[in-house]
């Protein structure tokens, strides 16, 4: 489907996937300057019937031995291959700390 490349205003997140035909993703999270490798799942509005908003899901880690965890799932609004704006829900573990941290909030194409 092709790569999304968006972040927010403040640049506090911003992601950047391969989105393929069959529905999967990779790729990158940055969530406060922090990088976490993430996999996931989209699905494409009136790919099937009933499925009115395109969606998707993306969880991984920073790779660290101690790793911080990522979750995030969102919608989009204009094409898969373009979406023009993102509504994104995300929330962060840390195995170091224990502590948790949720963000959501709207991304748009980085470069326009």
């Amino acid at each position: 489907m092709g790569i999304w490349k968006m972040r927010n205003a403040d640049g506090a997140v911003e992601i950047y996937v391969n989105a393929a035909g069959d529905g999967l993703v990779t790729g990158m999270v940055e969530f406060e300057h922090k990088s976490y490798t993430v996999t996931g799942q989209w699905a494409a509005a009136g790919s099937v019937k009933g499925r009115n908003y395109s969606a998707f899901t993306l969880s991984g880690s920073d790779g660290r031995s101690a790793p911080e965890f990522i979750a995030a799932a969102g919608t989009m609004k204009g094409p898969g291959n373009a979406p023009e704006t993102i509504s994104l829900n995300l929330i962060r573990t840390d195995s170091t700390d224990g502590l948790q941290y949720g963000w959501d909030g709207e991304l748009k194409p980085e470069y326009v």
